[in-house]
Formats: C-alpha cells, sequence, structure tokens
C-alpha cells in the first residue's frame, strides 16, 4: 500500500498540473474580466494569464514519497495567483487543486481498491499477502480451538 500511496500522490500531482495549464486564457475559475485597454494590446485578445505560453510552461510537478508539489518558477504566478495592488487575484494554481479535488479523490478510490482486488499496482504482491493471511487465520483458528478444547485425546484426529 505504501507504493499506492506513492503512486497516487504522483498521478494527484499530473491532474492538478495539467488542470492549471488547461484553465490558463478561460474565465471558467470565475476571474475578473480584463480590463479592455488589455484585450487590445495583447495578441491572444481576451484571454486571461494566456499571452506568450511561458507562465503555462512553467508550471511543473513533482513528487516524492507521500509528498508532492504543484507550481511555477515564474514570478508571474505569485502576482496572478495571490495578486498585487495592481493585478487582481486569478489563483489559477490553488483553483486547480480545489476543482480537481474530487477527481482526485476518485482516482485515489480506484487504486487502493484495485490493489486490494488483485489488479493494478503490486497486485501481485497484495494476492500473496491475502492468501498468506488467510492460511495464517485457519491456523490461528485450529490453534485457538486446540486451546479452548484442549489436546485431542489418543486416537482421535481434528
Amino acid at each position: 500500500m505504501h507504493d499506492v500511496g506513492e503512486a497516487i500522490v504522483a498521478k494527484a500531482c499530473q491532474m492538478v498540473c495539467d488542470e492549471a495549464k488547461r484553465v490558463l486564457g478561460t474565465y471558467e475559475y470565475g476571474w475578473p474580466e480584463l480590463k479592455p485597454e488589455t484585450i487590445a494590446r495583447k495578441m491572444r485578445g481576451d484571454s486571461p494569464l494566456l499571452e506568450t505560453g511561458e507562465l503555462r510552461a512553467s508550471i511543473e510537478w513533482t513528487a516524492h514519497g507521500n509528498q508532492g508539489w504543484v507550481g511555477s518558477n515564474n514570478d508571474k504566478a505569485v502576482w496572478h495567483e495571490l495578486g498585487t495592488s495592481r493585478i487582481p487575484l486569478r489563483p489559477f494554481l490553488s483553483g486547480a487543486a480545489m476543482h480537481m479535488e474530487d477527481q482526485i479523490h476518485k482516482m485515489a478510490a480506484r487504486a487502493v481498491v484495485a490493489v486490494l482486488g488483485g489488479r493494478g499496482l503490486h497486485s501481485s504482491e497484495m494476492m500473496e499477502l491475502l492468501h498468506i493471511l488467510k492460511h495464517v487465520g485457519h491456523e490461528l483458528k485450529e490453534a485457538a480451538e486446540t486451546f479452548v478444547e484442549g489436546p485431542p485425546e489418543e486416537g482421535q484426529r481434528r
């Protein structure tokens, strides 16, 4: 399950990263409209946070173990994500994380169920573990019965 957790974190980071890149240039998250003078000077017209593609290209993700990060090393990302005195708040990173939350929960649940059901990542190891646990349970049951009933009398079998 440890490896499944790591895979879930990596996949979740990738999902948020892809969504943050996708939403640039749209108003899907209810961001403030661009001013007419801003639209007039932009090559792409009415496309918030999207002009050259530099911001989109700067969005990356990384995951190590059960921790992951999605972000950008572009200063403009901070200005737009948090807003400034002249730039209105347009949170594309946190917005993407919130937008993807339900899908991430569903993906994680499917991954865990797949492993427990003997499919997916490390499923053969999980099936072997479940098989061993079944035998351990059987042995414990027999040991408990022997303890409660006492040892069999000579010539009797259980």
